[in-house]
């Protein structure tokens, strides 16, 4: 009995060779992924991440599935014209950055060279991925990628660097405790310490950071008592130029 069964382990050998995928199969050695493909990006930096290779697609974490209407949480009633927000700048200036504001704001000058095609406004929006409303604090305005972002007003550049979110952002301080922030920059043109007119190109529209399109986000800012709130622009801006670029247009 015992040779009879010695004699089938080759026969059984030989048949699962001959199985769809071979011993590859039977080891499991042929899972996607197990062959050096490219690491997979991280959403969060744009950086390549090192992750283990899940070896059924079943286990792929599924795509985010937009919430229905009638199942989100009801919109806030309220919406608020000034929100606190983090303090970006780098360092603390003797005029404006650690001070309350002194006073109103001065009319501030349109921030593109050319007139957005849409504008997204200050205000309440869903988002999906923590399934909660959160506080839209400034205005997109929606341009080609390359249009020339302008100062909004005299002031001096805080910062200019790559901010989580906001990607490349340019941080002006007007004094009197206003400042403005431009985010999503393809490029900017200035640099810390640098002295800005109202009207002057500071960078051009771009889609850097969470941006789904190319687009200006900017907002304005005031260091009040209790700390730096962002504050609705809608208001304060002026109407956009009615036709022809103006950029290089620099006010007194």
């Amino acid at each position: 009995m015992a040779s009879a069964s010695l004699r089938r382990v080759p026969a059984l050998l030989l048949l699962l060779l001959l199985l769809p995928g071979g011993t590859a199969a039977a080891a499991g050695t042929d899972r996607p992924g197990a062959h050096g493909e490219p690491p997979i990006p991280d959403s969060a930096t744009g950086a390549g991440a090192e992750a283990p290779p899940a070896p059924f697609p079943e286990r792929l974490a599924p795509a985010p599935i937009p919430t229905p209407a009638a199942t989100r949480p009801e919109r806030p009633a309220l919406l608020p014209r000034e929100v606190p927000v983090g303090d970006l700048a780098l360092q603390a200036r003797a005029s404006g950055a650690g001070e309350a504001a002194a006073g109103p704001l001065a009319p501030l000058h349109y921030p593109l060279a050319v007139a957005a095609s849409e504008q997204d406004p200050w205000g309440w929006r869903f988002s999906e991925a923590r399934g909660a409303w959160r506080l839209h604090t400034g205005v997109d305005l929606i341009a080609p990628e390359g249009t020339a972002v302008l100062a909004v007003q005299t002031g001096r550049v805080q910062r200019e660097a790559e901010i989580s979110g906001y990607g490349l952002t340019v941080l002006i301080d007007h004094g009197g405790g206003w400042s403005s922030l431009y985010a999503h920059l393809r490029q900017a043109s200035v640099a810390e310490g640098d002295s800005v007119g109202a009207g002057q190109p500071i960078g051009e529209v771009g889609q850097s950071g969470n941006a789904s399109t190319p687009h200006l986000h900017l907002e304005v800012r005031q260091r009040q008592p209790q700390g730096l709130v962002a504050v609705d622009p809608t208001p304060l801006l002026p109407a956009p130029p009615a036709g022809g670029a103006i950029a290089g247009d620099i006010r007194p």
